[in-house]
């Protein structure tokens, strides 16, 4: 779900990648911006190391591994694998990695501007399509020394749901430590994070039924913002449709009231990872969640009703909202 964002101030740089429209905005005070090409590059990497439609990819090779077997991976790869279930655990495997399966059974099996109206993928033997949740905290150990990773499961793993914010992270870190730029932006397809030392960022939540409209709006000095949304990115098998947002528990898309949530964290990637959590518990278990995990967290939530509501924490993010 894309989120509109003020783009007059600083040059830029829009490509595509990760099966999206990336844009990354940054003050220089050179007529070259010599971080441009890094950040390009930056993208290109991780989505050769970690798609799963790459069978030369990292993640491939992984889940091509035996059972039990130490694999070493990149350092890229090693800490968006960790971080991913980092956040796993964290939300009680609501946030699934080990989701492959499940995708492929629902017939995602290919980059989404490929997908076409069909039945489930017949790669997997009947028997096998059935969904496993993996809630085992030790399905995946990790060496840092070696840079290994054993599975201790045959589920196989997919990194869509987290890997583009925490792409998003990185970039930016990379922007303000390597580059010293002092304002900036970066967006992968709705997975956002900026920052400013002067005026803020402004930044419009677009309506889940009218992307030409927006139902709120934002100024940011620093934050991580991701929306997930149920009505976009869906498919159709047979005469059922799906959609991406799949319950960890369930391996099925996820059912609820919320048709959209947005929310505002420390990282993209922590942004990602609630938002489609908040699609799965709906509304009312949603926000009990999130005061428990993470009260710290701001979210507007979007029921199929088209009611919108905003916790406080929204306000420790933004100066002003309208």
């Amino acid at each position: 779900m894309k989120t509109s964002y003020s783009n007059e101030r600083y040059p830029g740089v829009e490509f595509h990648s990760m099966n999206t429209t990336i844009a990354a905005i940054g003050q220089t005070d050179t007529a070259l911006a010599y971080w441009q090409r890094p950040i390009v590059q930056w993208f290109v990497t991780v989505e050769r190391l970690a798609s799963r439609f790459r069978p030369d990819s990292e993640l491939s090779r992984l889940n091509g591994s035996p059972v039990g077997q130490p694999v070493r991976l990149s350092p890229i790869m090693f800490e968006l694998l960790r971080t991913a279930w980092e956040y796993s655990r964290k939300t009680q495997f609501l946030f699934q990695p080990f989701i492959g399966k499940a995708l492929h059974r629902l017939g995602y099996d290919r980059s989404f501007e490929l997908l076409q109206d069909k039945i489930g993928s017949p790669n997997f033997p009947a028997a096998e399509m059935k969904y496993r949740p993996v809630t085992n905290p030790h399905a995946l150990e990790f060496d840092r020394t070696t840079m290994q990773v054993i599975k201790h499961t045959a589920e196989p793993l997919d990194l869509g749901g987290i890997g583009k914010g925490w792409a998003v992270d990185r970039a930016c870190s990379f922007m303000q430590s390597q580059f010293s730029i002092p304002t900036g932006l970066v967006d992968a397809g709705g997975d956002m994070f900026m920052w400013s030392n002067r005026q803020p960022w402004f930044i419009g939540v677009q309506d889940p039924w009218d992307e030409q409209a927006e139902i709120v709006q934002l100024w940011l000095h620093r934050a991580g913002i991701a929306t997930s949304n149920v009505l976009h990115r869906r498919w159709k098998q047979g005469d059922k449709s799906n959609h991406h947002i799949l319950h960890g528990h369930t391996g099925e898309p996820a059912e609820s009231d919320v048709v959209q949530a947005t929310v505002l964290a420390p990282s993209a990637a922590e942004a990602e990872v609630v938002a489609k959590v908040l699609c799965m518990l709906g509304s009312e278990k949603g926000a009990a969640w999130i005061n428990d995990y993470a009260p710290h967290l701001g979210y507007m939530i979007v029921k199929q009703t088209g009611e919108i509501t905003l916790n406080r924490a929204v306000y420790q993010y933004a100066v002003r909202v309208v």
